[in-house]
């Protein structure tokens, strides 16, 4: 036996907690601009109030402004639509483990082994008291269907009764608003005249989702229902009586919430991915995240990373309470292999990069990427991880160019000719000095022109110098001459 449970005219409902003032007189609800298929502005949601006028939901504005005239628009609230589907499924919780959220405003129960329930008294949400409405069908899709019509709610529907509802609820299944203008064609009007068609003549015409469809409105099919499953915080904080003033004292509380931290992620058969610290201080606050190179879920590797933490840092005021989070992920469950690059050890490297952050700063260690640029030296920072990045990208030049960082500001004896680009003669100053013997280029290179700020333009060339290997030469806007590095 299923169950559903639905919230009637949730969005009206939501924005209606604002203003109760409005329940007694017509309101709408708009629909949004990407949901407006032929430039009308059709209702989204109406009340009671409205309902009683002769409009209903879908309906354009302006035919529904003709017939009522006092019509109230209001927009819509989702923090309260959140709110109200957060207490409904609350609601279904109570009642069974087992429990769908099928849409913002509808839940699917499985009370198969419940033996005795009373839904009768059901009428309205206890905290809020809006109102709620059920149905029990043999699978959940029939209930689904029920719940959606006033006459076949808060009571058992049997398949037969459910021959009576609309064809239009097909329009709640999997790729219902593609099909069902077909079936209309038909002459089909009822979920009965649908059911009593024969199956393998839809199959043919309309595909194998018709025979699908078939088989649920016959009551042929009972899926199993997509449990909601609400995340579990893994959270802990301590505030102390007495502030913490040594970094001693902090290691010996971070060790006893990990213990807490990884039994818990043990039951789940979950491991830590990025550790989230919180530090609170009589003056002020901290938060640091460590990122580890390997999903880990032992208490003393985890403890390495932190304890270089706390002795890294340099904090104002003692500490009067922290915060201990984490981001979970599955762990690595692979064979050792001899030829693969990984970390045989990979709570060292984790303690290495806490190390690394704490001389060099929270969000300075990682990984370079190159970014799709021809700009030399364009590339970004990732997260650390565990793995070793393996670049393909084949050498142009066979021979390798050792750049300079940063590189270095020297001065140029250079030919002007006209309508062309400069040339240069000598270098005057810098590590390399003398004439120029030999040169290629110049080799122009420009990018991000879209972009005011990050516009560049470039001219490069190499160049040989007598005693000297050869060097990369470049000129940037303003007469700017560099060295950028030495082949070889």
């Amino acid at each position: 036996m299923f169950a559903a449970f639905h919230l009637p005219d949730l969005p009206i409902t939501a924005a209606l907690q604002e203003q109760p003032e409005w329940r007694k007189r017509p309101c709408a609800i708009l629909r949004e601009a990407a949901q407006r298929d032929d430039g009308k502005i059709p209702l989204l949601a109406i009340n009671s109030a409205a309902r009683q006028t002769g409009i209903s939901a879908g309906w354009p504005l302006g035919r529904a402004l003709v017939r009522c005239p006092d019509l109230k628009l209001i927009s819509r609230h989702p923090k309260n639509e959140t709110a109200l589907l957060a207490e409904l499924v609350a609601l279904a919780d109570s009642l069974t483990p087992d429990v769908e959220i099928t849409a913002p405003d509808i839940v699917l129960l499985d009370l198969s082994g419940r033996k005795t329930l009373r839904l009768e008294a059901l009428e309205s949400l206890p905290d809020s008291g809006e109102e709620v409405c059920h149905s029990l069908a043999e699978t959940p899709d029939l209930a689904h269907f029920a719940v959606l019509e006033p006459q076949m709610r808060a009571r058992w529907i049997s398949v037969e009764e459910i021959g009576l509802l609309p064809l239009s609820l097909l329009r709640n299944l999997e790729c219902g608003d593609r099909f069902l203008p077909l079936l209309e064609l038909l002459g089909i009007r009822t979920l009965g005249d649908f059911r009593r068609l024969p199956r393998q003549d839809l199959v043919g015409r309309f595909g194998p989702r018709a025979g699908h469809w078939h088989d649920v409105v016959s009551g042929k099919t009972c899926r199993l229902l997509k449990l909601h499953r609400p995340p579990e915080s893994l959270a802990q904080t301590m505030d102390f009586d007495d502030a913490i003033h040594s970094s001693e004292a902090l290691v010996f509380v971070f060790n006893r919430l990990l213990h807490v931290l990884c039994s818990r992620l043990a039951a789940r058969h979950l491991a830590v991915s990025v550790l989230e610290i919180r530090l609170h201080l009589e003056e002020g606050g901290l938060r640091r995240e460590i990122r580890l190179p390997e999903p880990l879920s032992d208490p003393a590797a985890l403890l390495k990373p932190l304890q270089t933490l706390a002795e890294s840092l340099t904090l104002p005021s003692p500490v009067t309470g922290i915060g201990l989070d984490a981001t979970t992920a599955f762990p690595l469950a692979r064979q050792s292999d001899w030829t693969g690059r990984r970390l045989p050890r990979p709570e060292l490297w984790a303690d290495t990069l806490a190390r690394l952050e704490a001389m060099l700063g929270s969000g300075r260690v990682g990984i370079p990427a190159l970014l799709p640029s021809h700009r030399p030296d364009a590339f970004e920072m990732q997260a650390s991880s565990g793995g070793v990045p393996v670049s393909s990208d084949v050498p142009v030049s066979s021979i390798p160019l050792r750049r300079f960082r940063p590189p270095v500001k020297i001065a140029v004896a250079s030919e002007a000719i006209p309508n062309k680009y400069p040339q240069p003669l000598a270098l005057l100053t810098g590590p390399h000095c003398g004439p120029v013997l030999g040169l290629l280029g110049p080799f122009p290179t420009s990018g991000d022109h879209w972009d005011p700020g990050g516009a560049w333009h470039r001219l490069e060339w190499d160049i040989q110098i007598d005693r000297a290997p050869l060097l990369r030469l470049v000129l940037l806007p303003g007469d700017h001459w560099q060295l950028d590095g030495i082949y070889g």
